[in-house]
């Protein structure tokens, strides 16, 4: 599942207040600006904790920060709610307002876990879509009726002339990965070949 945040849900927690965010991002660099943003926004607050997860399966990327709340207290309680639910692509933080009276690790955690669970309780998720991302390398002779052909297989990302020849990077379900490396081959009389493939979840 994915997030389409942002959406933000406060708690209030032992006179602590607990304000999370959540919001779809696409790499580290897109969490560190949001990241950012929201550190600007609380400058009074005594941590801003999170977590994000980015992809899946073997190119799942997975991180959080407790920023200065005991050890494992606060950002795997996130990263945990994320998992919990499948939530890919998406990043949880949550901003503590300390009001005066000690939680202990354990209230911490619920605290934080809390937080997490009522903001994705709040946010629409949708089903990811596993895509594949295909880079094609195509002489000029063959790049217009390639191209024609590629747009009507999927979502046509970028397209680069040289004098060496087009170079196409072009998004399809990943279940239609081997249709179209076979469909390129067969346009193009094989002169056109998948030079590279990513997957991602969309």
């Amino acid at each position: 599942m994915e997030s389409t945040g942002p959406v933000v849900v406060e708690t209030v927690i032992k006179k602590s207040r607990f304000i999370a965010t959540v919001v779809g991002v696409s790499s580290p660099e897109e969490f560190a600006d949001f990241h950012a943003e929201i550190v600007a926004g609380a400058p009074g607050a005594r941590h801003v904790c999170w977590a994000y997860t980015l992809g899946s399966g073997p190119q799942l990327v997975a991180r959080s920060s407790d920023d200065g709340e005991p050890g494992g207290t606060a950002g795997p309680p996130i990263l945990a709610a994320l998992q919990s639910r499948e939530v890919a692509n998406a990043a949880i933080t949550v901003v503590r307002y300390f009001g005066g009276v000690k939680l202990g690790a354990g209230g911490l955690i619920r605290a934080y876990g809390g937080s997490a669970n009522a903001v994705l309780d709040a946010t629409p998720l949708r089903a990811a879509i596993a895509t594949a991302v295909l880079t094609i390398e195509a002489p000029l002779d063959d790049a217009g009726r390639l191209e024609g052909a590629l747009h009507a297989l999927g979502t046509v990302r970028a397209v680069d002339y040289a004098p060496s020849g087009v170079c196409f990077v072009l998004e399809v379900p990943a279940d239609d990965e081997a249709l179209v490396g076979d469909r390129v081959l067969s346009l193009t009389s094989g002169a056109a070949t998948v030079v590279d493939v990513a997957h991602r979840l969309a």
